[in-house]
């Protein structure tokens, strides 16, 4: 077993949804690139030590997003607030931050519209036997408009490649099925980098770009 296929095989067993979407529609020299760092993670833990790389480098601005969006605070201070204290977020944070706006205000239609959000973050997971994988979904921002209607957001941050509709499809496929307790026509998947989101529609994906 070479390196990459034991990098695939590891990879596979428990991932993300966000990141098997990127797996599948990267070209070869970034799939092999990913691959590599798992493996280069698999053998550090396997060695004693820990396979995090210091944080999901997303997680505080997806915190943002969900404190924006329930009126607990401004992307705009919250992000220029991040890139204050760690250089890190200096060049993806402004881009994310600039597409997740311009999708809540003409796309998602949560502008001027009382917004809650569900304190319980939405999981799940979607076994596939046949892989003996699990496919992973976590913190799905869950909010509700009023008593009208709920939103199940699942977010896609990679700068490549971009979700295709195929993708599209596929990821709202794993949402409908992975998270069993919740309709289908609640759910999105949100690519910011893009300014696109998916989706259900009589039984497909449909992809809405901006612009």
């Amino acid at each position: 077993m070479t390196a990459i296929d034991h990098g695939m095989h590891m990879s596979v067993l428990d991932i993300p949804l966000r990141k098997i979407l990127q797996l599948f529609y990267a070209k070869e020299a970034l799939r092999r690139s990913i691959l590599k760092d798992d493996v280069r993670l698999d053998r550090r833990k396997e060695s004693g030590g820990t396979r995090s790389q210091g944080g999901d480098f997303y997680l505080p601005f997806w915190s943002d997003v969900k404190k924006h969006v329930s009126d607990d605070g401004d992307l705009e201070e919250m992000i220029a607030a991040r890139i204050a204290s760690n250089d890190k977020f200096k060049r993806l944070y402004p881009l994310l931050k600039d597409g997740v706006l311009e999708l809540l205000s003409a796309k998602l239609r949560w502008s001027n519209e009382p917004l809650e959000i569900i304190p319980q973050s939405v999981h799940g997971n979607l076994r596939i036997a046949d892989l003996g994988a699990t496919v992973r979904i976590r913190d799905a921002l869950h909010a509700r408009v009023r008593e009208r209607y709920t939103r199940v957001v699942y977010p896609y941050f990679s700068e490549e490649p971009a979700l295709t509709d195929e993708g599209g499809r596929l990821g709202l496929w794993v949402m409908q099925r992975a998270l069993t307790n919740q309709d289908p026509n609640d759910m999105r998947i949100i690519d910011p980098l893009r300014r696109a989101f998916f989706s259900y529609r009589s039984g497909e994906g449909h992809l809405a770009v901006i612009g």
